[in-house]
């Protein structure tokens, strides 16, 4: 059985996070938690560590500072950045030191859960073996390196999309976000998911979308901020094109009851 190590100096989130996975995963992985830096490098001393779930501002040592200690024992170890940070730089950094992905605290316990999901997924298939990315020839030194890097790095930049649907998901901004070059982000994305960078957005908004839609509160105004478009009018012509009907008679029809 693969290892999960949860890090988190707030004892109640680590907890939390403890519980909810080991709930989630049951008889798939061993759930550990520790509550600083100094306590996960002692846990990495004597367990295999497969996936480091952290939080990045932690006292002593930084998250970031812990992924490179832990992978140096753990090569294979897949870190998951769990964090209140939304600033950009703490993302390039994660990113640049080839984390798996970057989650926002408050995002919910289906994205952890999907990304530990598809984080127990990748350690399997590394085990197995990696399969390589074809080669760009064009792509230059940006194109992403070795096969598993590049997918790591188009998770991490799913997990991105999926917590910022109401900011800047032009291309230039993925491209700059994921150090890939914009053509080839293009192209190794369709290559990894099945589908384009803009069906990708669409297919997440719309899910996030229904989600709010049948279990919030929110107005379709608000829902339609929620998912960057500039007018709630726009949002319902776009979100009808995609479902054959409004926001509006998707509610009613989908309501979960209270």
């Amino acid at each position: 059985m693969r290892t999960l190590l949860i890090v988190d100096d707030e004892m109640l989130i680590s907890d939390g996070l403890r519980d909810m996975l080991a709930k989630a995963f049951d008889g798939r992985l061993n759930v550990l938690c520790r509550y600083s830096a100094a306590g996960a490098l002692q846990a990495a001393e004597d367990i295999q560590v497969d996936i480091l779930l952290t939080d990045i501002n932690m006292p002593s040592m930084s998250g970031l500072e812990l992924q490179r200690a832990v992978e140096a024992k753990h090569p294979r170890c897949l870190t998951v950045y769990l964090t209140g940070y939304s600033d950009f730089e703490y993302a390039r950094t994660a990113i640049g030191q080839h984390a798996f992905a970057y989650i926002l605290k408050g995002e919910g316990d289906d994205v952890v859960i999907g990304t530990v999901e598809r984080a127990l997924e990748q350690a399997g298939a590394a085990s197995r073996g990696p399969t390589a990315l074809p080669a760009d020839p064009d792509a230059g030194p940006e194109a992403g390196g070795e096969g598993e890097e590049g997918r790591s790095r188009i998770r991490a930049l799913e997990d991105y999309i999926r917590t910022h649907l109401n900011e800047d998901l032009s291309l230039n901004r993925l491209a700059e976000f994921s150090h890939f070059h914009p053509a080839y982000l293009s192209r190794i994305f369709r290559e990894v998911t099945g589908m384009t960078v803009g069906d990708f957005i669409n297919r997440t908004r719309q899910e996030k979308a229904e989600s709010l839609l049948t279990g919030s509160r929110l107005s379709v105004l608000e829902i339609s901020r929620e998912m960057g478009f500039a007018t709630d009018n726009y949002f319902c012509r776009w979100f009808r094109k995609r479902t054959g009907m409004s926001p509006h008679h998707f509610r009613e029809r989908n309501r979960k009851p209270s």
